[in-house]
């Protein structure tokens, strides 16, 4: 997202897939883009308010990710104040043509952990983030590198995670080449997706489809989800071809008696020394390739890969993980389908792993203008499909294994000013699982709406209830543990408002109550969550936003999570449990064009506690305090 509010898409000259690549924007809705633009080009980007499907509340959604290039009336103004032409270079020549950027950030707990106390974590209590990336727009190609360098707090090499790629794109038939770390998003996400996706949320139709984004350079911290080496895809008339290789390392604990790995570990953390000793240890080499065919209406993609282990990973032949990947080879074979017919759109996939299971998901998404789309999903992956780099959407999001579910969305703009989304999922997990010895059902409810009364004032409100069944330990009549199989019922409430006081000025206010509920064992609790902040610029190049809260929950089963702002690039949603209060400060100052200092200082006050998380991450007392500070430079 952030990479697109920097490079916005020109719907001018934009393709399907260039379009469906923004958030919250659907198949339909960019083809009936294109169309429009059939006729004559767009003058303004407000002209997409003329196009089927393009609503005031989508509008504004999507209005900071793309560009009409050459318009004479379209202007943009930052959260520092900052205005400027959309469109216009930053300088002449050959430098209006690249674009460097440089992103550095410091987060700090203020309070010790254990583990620095009694010398686990080494290295100094700072998370250090630095990444640099370049871009060259040539007048038939465009080239870009990056390098990102990270340490995690208590971790002593500032490269403890290192990423870097070469990329070039659309010259002659190349549409585009990686060298270096990369990620692959084909079709749902079944056959080979390594990027995170949106499941189930308060948008109950524009997320549902995964972005068929294909090869993408890496910038991100994630130190297990992404590939290294070289990927290309060339395209011919109305055929693309991929080819991709990889050959990376991953943490992983060794059974040093069978030489096999025995876990696998996605934190990236090496602070300890047992920490340290998994580094690197496993190593996968990965390649395949992709023929997709785009016949307008009609987009067909078919995948293939194959993976090797250096070291087999271990197998567990007891029933709770019978059927979880085992072995040194692993492979997936893939077809995924996309139908666009005048305001229906049909898509899905099917996948074969290297077990001969086949999974498969199906969805028809329904457009009727302005006013309302609709869609109906369906999803199988059996018990013994083992996909080693899939995330496909389901109830356990991402975890593309031993669920069938059949979901339903539907989001309405009766008149203008009013969103309305809902949506409801019924699943099953057909076969036992880690935690739950028996096949367990559930569903999920959700209602949102937010209405804009005037330019001024948005009003929202949200109501989620979700029924699951899961495993809980007991005692029995002789006094010993048995595990049995209840119902837990979780119940959201949320109502809030956002009001612009002016201009500069704006107030947000929310209050959210849950409450766990189980059929047959007891354990019910309750919370509530409410804050109120501040965002303000009343000074050019100068921002603020602060936030209050108090939280209240009897257990951590009824935590809140509250979503704040942060550091560019940080995503920072709290989960609150006990009872205390929270606040947070922070500052955006651009004191140049090209440059913002950012600074966030965030404290967490816990009643009655002697102490707040365990281990290592144990912190005596009951505050947690932080500080973060970042750089953005703009060469």
């Amino acid at each position: 997202m952030d990479y697109l509010k920097d490079n916005p898409v020109d719907i001018n000259s934009a393709s399907q897939t260039d379009l469906e690549e923004i958030p919250f924007m659907t198949s339909i809705i960019a083809r009936n883009i294109i169309k429009y633009r059939e006729k004559k080009n767009y003058i303004s980007k407000r002209e997409l308010l003329k196009v089927d499907g393009v609503s005031d509340e989508f509008y504004e959604k999507i209005k900071v990710f793309v560009i009409a290039k050459r318009s004479k009336t379209d202007f943009v103004k930052d959260e520092s104040g900052y205005v400027r032409k959309e469109g216009k270079k930053r300088g002449d020549g050959i430098l209006g043509d690249i674009d460097v950027r440089f992103r550095s950030r410091v987060q700090q707990d203020l309070q010790t952990k254990k583990g620095f106390e009694n010398g686990e974590y080494p290295g100094s209590k700072q998370k250090v983030y630095n990444r640099l990336t370049g871009l060259y727009n040539g007048k038939d190609y465009q080239l870009g590198a990056n390098l990102t360098l990270e340490k995690d707090a208590g971790e002593t090499n500032y490269a403890d995670f290192y990423s870097g790629h070469v990329e070039l794109k659309n010259w002659k038939f190349v549409k585009k080449a990686v060298i270096g770390d990369y990620v692959l998003n084909f079709g749902q996400g079944l056959g080979l997706r390594t990027s995170l996706a949106f499941s189930k949320g308060s948008e109950a139709v524009s997320v549902i489809k995964k972005d068929n984004n294909a090869i993408t350079s890496y910038k991100s911290t994630n130190e297990v989800q992404f590939f290294r080496g070289a990927a290309t895809n060339v395209s011919f008339k109305n055929y693309d071809f991929y080819a991709f290789y990889s050959n990376n390392y991953f943490d992983a604990s060794i059974d040093t008696t069978l030489n096999e790995v025995s876990s696998f570990y996605f934190d990236g953390y090496h602070r300890t020394t047992s920490e340290q000793n998994r580094l690197g240890t496993g190593k996968e080499r990965f390649a395949g390739g992709r023929i997709y065919a785009d016949y307008d209406f009609l987009r067909l993609g078919v995948t293939y890969w194959n993976s090797s282990f250096t070291k087999s990973i271990k197998s567990d032949d007891s029933e709770r993980q019978l059927y979880n990947f085992s072995g040194s080879t692993a492979n997936m074979l893939s077809v995924d389908y996309d139908i666009i017919y005048r305001n229906i759109n049909v898509f899905g996939e099917f996948a074969r792993s290297q077990s001969g299971s086949v999974a498969g998901i199906g969805a028809a998404q329904f457009g009727i203008e302005k006013f309302a789309d609709f869609i109906l999903l369906y999803r199988n992956y059996p018990e013994d499909f083992s996909p080693v780099h899939s995330f496909g959407f389901g109830e356990n999001n991402g975890n593309t294994q031993n669920e069938n579910g059949f979901y339903a969305g539907l989001s309405v703009r009766p008149f203008k000013g009013l969103e309305v989304n809902t949506y409801f999922d019924q699943f099953k997990f057909p076969y036992r699982t880690y935690f739950n010895p028996a096949p367990t059902t559930g569903n999920d409810f959700l209602l949102t709406s937010q209405y804009k009364v005037n330019k001024n004032l948005l009003v929202y409100f949200k109501y989620r209830n979700k029924n699951k069944e899961e495993s809980r330990t007991i005692l029995d009549e002789q006094g010993r543990d048995a595990k049995k199989i209840d119902n837990r019922n979780q119940m959201n409430f949320r109502i809030g408002f956002d009001y612009d006081i002016s201009k500069s000025v704006r107030t947000r206010t929310r209050y959210e109550y849950v409450m766990v509920k189980y059929d047959n064992y007891g354990g019910n609790n309750k919370g509530y969550l409410f804050y109120s902040d501040v965002r303000a610029s009343l000074i050019k190049n100068l921002s603020l936003s602060t936030r209050f809260i108090v939280f209240q929950t009897e257990d951590y089963d009824s935590r809140v999570y509250e979503f704040e702002e942060d550091l560019r690039g940080v995503m920072s949603n709290v989960g609150l449990y006990g009872k205390g209060t929270r606040w947070y400060l922070m500052a955006a100052y651009r004191p140049f064009p090209f440059a913002e200092l950012i600074a966030k200082y965030s404290a967490t006050y816990l009643d009655e506690v002697k102490f707040i998380g365990s281990g290592n991450d144990m912190i005596e007392g009951g505050v947690n305090n932080r500080l973060n500070l970042g750089l953005e430079i703009n060469f």
